[in-house]
């Protein structure tokens, strides 16, 4: 069964003075990602995977084309769709005041956690992700790294069945890079959890990722296993 689905989907945004100029972010985007899979979108910034990202995540509207995650269409069954899955970005920022494990049990609360539960799931992830010698470290005085794993962290809070993860990597250092990855490809393996992921590095893709989409001025140039590309 797929995980999940897009057929020609395509989104424009008006841009410029009065919003005269027209940006086609994506032009007739198709592609299909089988349940368990690790897949990469590869593409130089204003590619489209971002945007890409964000309509299956039901964050955006497409102007034309369909989706579907799970079986549910993202436009139509938005709220069970978001129910299933998480997104996690490089760009993520949190209250710059909370530490780690209050941004988690923040966030815990807004996914439908309480109570013993809710503190059991984020010691689980503070663990997972590394952020136990930083409980007492606020927001704003992260690395970037520690931002990263954080915002992986909150990305987990529900179990998503289907997580996207737009650019984990980008600007880390070697060391944290490595650990993210790992982190990712022990999801999949002990969850079975789906994973899209946007990277710039075509070695990352081929390190964590069972199939690969190029991705250039909105349009899927290339599609396959890494070692076939």
């Amino acid at each position: 069964m797929l995980a999940v689905e897009a057929r020609g989907l395509t989104k424009t945004f008006r841009t410029g003075w009065l919003h005269r100029r027209r940006t086609e972010a994506l032009r007739g985007v198709s592609l299909e990602v089988p349940r368990g899979a690790i897949f990469g979108l590869l593409g130089p910034n204003g590619a489209g995977k971002t945007t890409l990202l964000s309509i299956l995540a039901t964050l955006l509207l497409p102007d034309a084309g369909s989706a579907t995650v799970l079986g549910l269409d993202v436009v139509r069954e938005s709220l069970a769709v978001r129910r299933r899955l998480n997104m996690a970005s490089g760009n993520a920022s949190f209250v710059w005041s909370l530490r780690p494990a209050e941004v988690l049990m923040f966030y815990g609360r807004l996914y439908g956690l309480s109570g013993g539960a809710l503190r059991r799931r984020v010691e689980e992830l503070v663990e997972l992700c590394e952020l136990t010698s930083h409980r007492k470290t606020e927001y704003n005085e992260l690395s970037t790294g520690l931002k990263q794993r954080l915002a992986f962290a909150k990305a987990l809070l529900n179990e998503p069945e289907v997580l996207f993860l737009d650019e984990p990597t980008l600007g880390l250092d070697p060391d944290v890079s490595i650990r993210i990855r790992a982190q990712i490809a022990r999801l999949r393996r002990e969850r079975g959890t789906t994973i899209i992921l946007t990277t710039h590095y075509m070695r990352e893709a081929e390190e964590l990722c069972d199939d690969i989409a190029f991705i250039k001025a909105g349009r899927i140039l290339a599609q396959g296993a890494p070692d076939a590309l």
